[in-house]
């Protein structure tokens, strides 16, 4: 991400399978359904704010959802690694935040790949913007200052014996990490990541469910009818007006499936995410269908040990085999003849892609 794009030690970005494994070993614990089960009345206070925020705006001219929900995941991730939020949810108005910024450093990144030593002139590029963008002003901050300032002061506390556990950066200056992976740079690049994974992706497939929710009114109906449902069974949610949990809301099958199909229609990662077999060639069987054709064609490739695999979330999550008219946002999809998950499809749903490399925040 230009100047972001240098966070190659953070765990995303580490190529070697034995470094990323000790990395995300580290952080998988902060992740951890447990872990993150202890932030939700953070988010419940925020998400409120946000309905409160958008109850209000609503009132006035139109806004943007994506940027309204960027700030409510900025707040969040921030204060789940700082200790403390960044405001923006409780700013007046929709400005600054991180979600113009963010996407022009992201633009930036594919032209990186392939002129890399181009990254220094995003540095110097994010440097002059930020005296006339209050946004880049705001993630030029939040991420190339304040962000090693929060790792000092962590660092700082934890040499005076007070206790940082339940921040990021305390829970991994805590860890067994060696010395080397606990340093200033990394912890901050690690931050980096931990920022941009937490912030748009989200937002952004919250935009999706939103958008499809309200223009589909039987849909509208059938999930507000369900939630509804929930808060009646709970006698306490209902008196206090208070939101149920999540361990009772992940259980109705209905809001599930459309997080689900909202999940598969935002991508998360849109772009092709390679893997390398190191130790083995790879034999690829499977069956092909030429253009023009109704026979499908048999075929068998050896992929060499070291060459590079990758995929897009997209085309797999655009294959009509497994979801047919599959541009549609359908939750029935999900959702077996008994009403009941079809756990089935989960195996196609690569929103936080797969195996050990998936993304920490799928809990």
């Amino acid at each position: 991400m230009s100047w972001i794009s240098s966070a190659e030690h953070a765990t995303f970005s580490t190529t070697n399978h034995d470094v990323h494994r000790m990395r995300r070993n580290a952080l998988g614990k902060f992740f951890s359904r447990g872990q993150v089960s202890r932030l939700e009345p953070t988010v419940h206070d925020l998400a409120q704010r946000l309905c409160d925020k958008i109850l209000i705006a609503g009132e006035g001219k139109p806004f943007d959802l994506t940027t309204a929900y960027s700030l409510f995941t900025t707040d969040v991730i921030s204060g789940y690694c700082l200790g403390e939020n960044l405001g923006l949810v409780a700013q007046e108005g929709w400005q600054p935040n991180f979600r113009e910024p963010l996407y022009a450093q992201l633009r930036l990144m594919y032209l990186f790949q392939f002129v890399p030593f181009l990254k220094h002139a995003g540095v110097a590029m994010a440097m002059i913007t930020r005296r006339i963008s209050a946004d880049m002003e705001t993630l030029f901050n939040a991420l190339i200052v304040d962000m090693p300032n929060h790792v000092k002061k962590t660092q700082a506390d934890k040499d005076n014996g007070l206790d940082n556990s339940t921040t990021v950066f305390g829970a991994l200056l805590e860890s067994d990490l060696p010395p080397p992976e606990k340093a200033l740079q990394r912890m901050t690049e690690e931050g980096f990541s931990l920022f941009a994974a937490g912030t748009e992706t989200v937002s952004w497939a919250l935009t999706v469910i939103t958008y499809h929710v309200l223009t589909q009114p039987a849909l509208h109906s059938k999930l507000t009818a369900e939630v509804r449902q929930v808060i009646n069974d709970e006698d306490d949610s209902a008196e206090t007006g208070r939101l149920p949990s999540w361990a009772t809301l992940e259980k109705r099958p209905y809001l599930r499936a459309v997080l689900h199909e909202g999940l598969r229609l935002s991508y998360g990662l849109a772009s092709r995410t390679s893997r390398i077999a190191t130790g083995e060639d790879l034999l690829y069987r499977g069956e092909w269908t030429p253009k023009d054709s109704t026979m499908s064609k048999k075929v068998e490739h050896v992929i060499p040990r070291g060459y590079a695999v990758g995929m897009s979330s997209v085309i797999t999550h655009h294959d009509e085999s497994v979801f047919p008219d599959s541009h549609a946002f359908v939750p029935e999809r999900w959702l077996d003849e008994n009403g009941q998950h079809r756990k089935q499809l989960d195996r196609a749903l690569l929103a936080f892609s797969k195996g050990s490399r998936s993304c920490v925040g799928i809990k």
